[in-house]
């Protein structure tokens, strides 16, 4: 995953939890948005919801006790 992304990623999952942290994402947000213009922003928060999903998938703990131990 791209560092920008990851960023980006972090931010909107600090986000959810304060006020300063959602002012930096839509920042970061908005520099993406300078960088893609064919992208609309409603566009660009679908793509990076999405990507906060698997994210939060591909960071997830696996179980420590396997589930038909």
């Amino acid at each position: 995953m791209k560092p920008e992304m990851e960023r980006l990623l972090q931010l909107f999952d600090e986000s959810r939890q304060s006020r300063r942290h959602e002012e930096l994402f839509e920042s970061e947000l908005e520099k993406l948005h300078a960088q893609h213009p064919g992208l609309s922003r409603e566009q660009l928060r679908r793509i990076v919801r999405a990507a906060y999903l698997r994210w939060l998938r591909a960071n997830a703990r696996p179980p420590t006790i396997p589930p038909n131990a």
